[in-house]
């Protein structure tokens, strides 16, 4: 049962953690706390659901397509919105990616209706039974695709000129001008990428999660949290609060009671902020 808990946990941490560590990145280099990525993990769902229904494109095999286009609707977010909001007062700037997110939602209310959906022709799917533990296909999948998705981005945000520019404007904006960098470039490339990992999210939750406009509510919720355990403006920090909110999610409601699990997550969060107030990894 533990061991069946903690893959279960690591499963549900591994969508919160591409979601946190979206948020992660556009605070980090932003400075703006990003309230819509449950609802572009929620379109990537929509995208996905639909390649599926019209050409019956495996959810895998729309990754590519979902990543692109959600990483063209941040870019033009952020053109669009986001910049002019940066030269606005704080508020504004915090309350930007808020009306953003109620936009979506009921626009998508309106073009799709509430109804609930799910993916009906998925390539991986039964069980691998090892006896102590039985693995669903369809969960295997977000969990191995958030492990690549998160190597890249490691490797892009610390081995690249690109990755190494995103990541000079987010000590020093006005430094990383004086060396030549295009702190603009570097804020739309992370608003885009955040949008993308969000997308990708999405598609492998549609694996074997339902689909509805709302569904992105939670996962956000979830995913500030684990930005706020992991601190604030780290990746991998985010990573790690995703993974520690999904095992704490699975035991809660396990062996207490379905109804403690968010109570239990909160109930961490608090403990975390009162250890360290800028959270496990935060400087």
């Amino acid at each position: 049962m533990v061991i069946q808990c903690i893959f279960e946990g690591i499963v549900i941490g591994s969508i919160l953690a591409l979601i946190a560590m979206g948020i992660a990145l556009i605070w980090g280099v932003m400075n703006v706390l990003s309230f819509s990525q449950g609802e572009f993990l929620m379109i990537g769902m929509y995208i996905t659901f639909f390649l599926n229904k019209k050409w019956g494109i495996d959810p895998i095999l729309s990754i590519p397509f979902t990543a692109i286009l959600m990483f063209l609707i941040g870019l033009l977010i952020y053109k669009t919105l986001i910049r002019k909001a940066l030269k606005g007062p704080i508020l504004s700037q915090r309350l930007i990616t808020f009306a953003l997110s109620m936009v979506l939602v009921n626009g998508m209310l309106m073009l799709v209706t509430s109804e609930f959906r799910t993916i009906q022709k998925i390539t991986f799917s039964g069980i691998i039974d090892f006896g102590f533990l039985v693995i669903s296909k369809e969960k295997l999948v977000p969990l191995t695709v958030s492990i690549l998705v998160t190597t890249v981005l490691f490797f892009f945000m610390n081995k690249t000129n690109t990755g190494k520019a995103i990541r000079a404007t987010s000590l020093d904006k006005d430094a990383a001008e004086l060396v030549g960098i295009n702190t603009e470039f570097s804020y739309a490339l992370a608003f885009g990428i955040a949008s993308a990992i969000a997308g990708i999210a999405g598609c492998v939750l549609a694996y074997y999660y339902y689909i509805t406009p709302t569904v992105g509510t939670s996962f956000l919720l979830f995913g500030l949290i684990a930005v706020a355990l992991g601190g604030f403006g780290s990746i991998f920090g985010a990573y790690i609060g995703g993974i520690l909110m999904g095992l704490v999610d699975v035991f809660a409601g396990v062996y207490f009671n379905t109804a403690f699990k968010y109570v239990a997550v909160c109930v961490l969060f608090m403990l975390v902020v009162s250890l360290r107030p800028k959270g496990l990894f935060g400087k």
